[in-house]
């Protein structure tokens, strides 16, 4: 299991379309990811669930933390880096 912590940099933070585009680069991978807002006491989600990413209320500029467990878990939180810290959707 890996983790890392970078800065969610979407301007609106943690959208429906941020969320899809997070879904459709975590199902890419075969290794469980998950994502954690580090302001608030809030779960680590599903990256493969919109629904929770969405419901996850992660704010722009808020410090996150992707968790991968798997075989790929390397690759997988290096996609999902560079997608989050180039600003998914609005950066």
């Amino acid at each position: 299991m890996t983790s890392i912590d970078i800065v969610f940099r979407d301007r609106y933070g943690l959208h429906p379309r941020a969320a899809m585009r997070i879904q459709q680069a975590a199902g890419e991978f075969r290794s469980r990811i998950t994502v954690q807002g580090r302001s608030g006491s809030g779960p680590a989600v599903d990256a493969r669930s919109m629904i929770s990413l969405v419901a996850s209320g992660i704010g722009p500029n808020e410090a996150i933390r992707l968790t991968a467990d798997g075989d790929d878990e390397a690759a997988a939180l290096a996609a999902l880096q560079e997608l989050i810290e180039r600003g998914v959707c609005h950066p």
